[in-house]
């Protein structure tokens, strides 16, 4: 009795053994109590088991109409323009910080980047406060490249010796889409800020950067109306 119970207890770990494996690489098999722990993957582009109303069983469906392509950079100017294009993901990974495309990168951010923000005291204040805490201590308060760890002609202040040239000597010749590359990935002896400074606040630094040079931010929102505006005017000379 004792062996007729030992060898239907092997039939039965045979049977299940058996039976539990699957001929296909790809699936784990049968499994009896598998508590949520596998979940169905599809190959990129095959066909799913559910039709879609117009008979369509491709698992990845088509992106919606208006879809920008990761790495795209769109020649329409009113979307290279368009706040939240600029704000975007897209227009953030544009570039890589890598030391060897620093120059071409450079000069990609002065024509693919432009200052998305409207031209308020709210992103001017917040500027003046991203400054206080970030730049002031190279750039001085007046960016006039006398912040407190630069050394002074007369030897006095800190210890840096790399001299930040004065905003209102070299900013007009500067885009706004250069000063938003140097603040996220740095620029000769001034390090990176893309790490501790999200997007709107970098824009809003250079909103009163430019300020303290006397200069006014060229924003797409301003571009925006000035095109809209002249628009009218275009017409009517047709």
């Amino acid at each position: 009795m004792r062996n007729t119970i030992y060898i239907l207890g092997l039939m039965v770990l045979a049977v299940a053994t058996t039976t539990s494996c699957s001929r296909n690489p790809k699936e784990p098999g049968k499994i009896f109590m598998p508590d949520m722990a596998y979940s169905p993957g599809y190959e990129t582009y095959s066909e799913s088991p559910i039709a879609t109303p117009e008979g369509v069983k491709m698992s990845a469906r088509l992106p919606v109409e208006g879809t920008i392509p990761h790495g795209f950079i769109p020649s329409d100017e009113k979307i290279r323009t368009n706040q939240a294009y600029l704000m975007s993901y897209m227009a953030k990974n544009h570039f890589t910080g890598k030391a060897e495309k620093w120059d071409e990168e450079y000069a990609k951010a002065a024509q693919l980047l432009q200052d998305p923000l409207d031209q308020s005291k709210e992103n001017l204040d917040k500027g003046k406060e991203v400054y206080t805490v970030h730049c002031k201590v190279c750039h001085g308060e007046k960016g006039n490249g006398d912040g407190q760890i630069i050394v002074l002609p007369d030897g006095n202040d800190g210890p840096y010796t790399a001299v930040p040239p004065a905003y209102k000597k070299h900013l007009p010749e500067i885009k706004d889409g250069n000063m938003f590359y140097s603040i996220s990935y740095g620029k000769g002896m001034m390090g990176p800020y893309g790490h501790s400074l999200n997007v709107t606040e970098r824009w809003q630094v250079i909103h009163y950067i430019k300020s303290l040079a006397g200069l006014t931010a060229t924003t797409a929102a301003a571009t925006d109306t000035a095109a809209k505006a002249a628009a009218p005017v275009a017409e009517e000379k047709k």
